[in-house]
């Protein structure tokens, strides 16, 4: 149940981010929309994080710690490249 109420709110967040963004758009929309992005970030990286160092040893914590920042990293800069490649 809760993995569907964080799947609705990047539903909402993706759909207000390509529908309703123009040049003309209030302050207050892109404002609400961060907000459910963020939230959704927020309900899904804690957990995931948690789980992620708590099957790890001890001694590995920061080899662990330092490649899931390297997946989240890498994550978010192919998808910036890919969607730009898209775009134009």
């Amino acid at each position: 149940m809760k993995n569907k109420r964080i799947a609705a709110l990047i539903a909402i967040a993706i759909f207000t981010f390509m529908t309703f963004f123009n040049l003309n758009s209030p302050l207050w929309l892109f404002v609400v929309t961060f907000l459910f992005y963020g939230v959704r970030m927020g309900l899904f990286q804690s957990p995931k994080n948690s789980v992620i160092m708590s099957s790890v040893d001890q001694q590995f914590l920061g080899i662990a710690g330092s490649v899931n920042s390297l997946v989240r990293n890498f994550g978010m800069e192919l998808g910036v490249s890919l969607s730009t490649i898209i775009l134009l």
